[in-house]
Parts: C-alpha cells; sequence; structure tokens
C-alpha cells in the first residue's frame, strides 16, 4: 500500500538501485508508525530525490527557477490532495523551500554514495510563504554551518505546516 502511495518507478535512472533501498529505509521501517514520520523519511528517501527530480532542484541565482515536481506530488498526491486549498503558489513556494537538497552521485566519493545531502550554495535564500505562512529567509553571509542548519530546517517547516492529522 504505502510503496504504491509513495510511487518510485525503478526503470527512472539510479532509481533502479535506491528504490531497493527506500523498501527498507523508508516503507518498510515507518509503514506502521506516523503517518507524518512516513512522509519525513519519504522527503529525505534518495530514490524519491531521485524519481521525482528533487536532486536538481536548485536556485543558484535570480535567473534560475526551481523545480517543482516533487513539491506538488508532496502537496497534492503524498499529503494533502486535489482541491485541498493550496495553490500554484503555494506549489512554487514548497519547491522554493526544498532547493539545495541533492544525491552523492555514484561516480564520486564511494562511501556515502546514493546518499541525501543538503547544500547550502544551492538553495533559495530568500523568504517564502507556504500555505499562508511566512518562512524567514536567511543571509548568505552566514556560516556555512548555519546556512546549511536553516536551510535543512525550511523542510521540516514544510511538513509541519501540512499538519497531517492522524486518523482518531
Amino acid at each position: 500500500f504505502w510503496s504504491d502511495h509513495f510511487n518510485i518507478d525503478p526503470s527512472k535512472g539510479d532509481c533502479k538501485w535506491l528504490k531497493m533501498a527506500d523498501d527498507r529505509d523508508v516503507i518498510r521501517k515507518h509503514a506502521l508508525g506516523t503517518f507524518p514520520e512516513l512522509l519525513a523519511a519519504s522527503a529525505r528517501s534518495p530514490a524519491m530525490l531521485w524519481y521525482l527530480d528533487g536532486r536538481v532542484n536548485r536556485k543558484r541565482n535570480e535567473d534560475e527557477k526551481p523545480n517543482e515536481n516533487y513539491a506538488r506530488e508532496l502537496l497534492e498526491l503524498h499529503s494533502l490532495g486535489v482541491n485541498s486549498g493550496y495553490t500554484q503558489k503555494d506549489v512554487m513556494e514548497v519547491a522554493r523551500c526544498l532547493t539545495g537538497w541533492t544525491i552523492r552521485e555514484k561516480g564520486r566519493r564511494v562511501f556515502g554514495k546514493g546518499t541525501i545531502e543538503f547544500k547550502p550554495y544551492l538553495h533559495d535564500h530568500g523568504d517564502k510563504v507556504v500555505l499562508g505562512q511566512k518562512i524567514e529567509g536567511y543571509s548568505k553571509d552566514l556560516p556555512y554551518d548555519e546556512q546549511k542548519r536553516r536551510g535543512e530546517a525550511e523542510l521540516d517547516l514544510v511538513l509541519s505546516l501540512i499538519h497531517i492529522s492522524e486518523p482518531t
């Protein structure tokens, strides 16, 4: 059921080998837990980032537009559903919040290949508004570790704004 809900087609690029890890580390590990935990694990899945192009979602300059594939799936299919009150602007703002997440490539360092990592220099540092809530931007002049912490936190902020209610 959950593997269908968080669908990843293994025929797309590196998904052929990342999907098995997704089944183990995301679906099986969180299937009987809470939906917010499963959603958060899926959002950090290398297979999901590969499949929905989150790995190439970046904004290095004003001309570069974020890739909205994963943002749309996150709102429309994985959580809130169609016609649930979010707008195209929300999709684009979520995409901005998710810039900078990428996957360590196979051809690079041997250890850790296929792992997810956040790169602050690929992140949109500006203010964003998601589902009516402002997410405060930050300066590119902050120390690298602080930029990394604040950029990574935007994913958690987006997930908390979606505010998935567990069934009672």
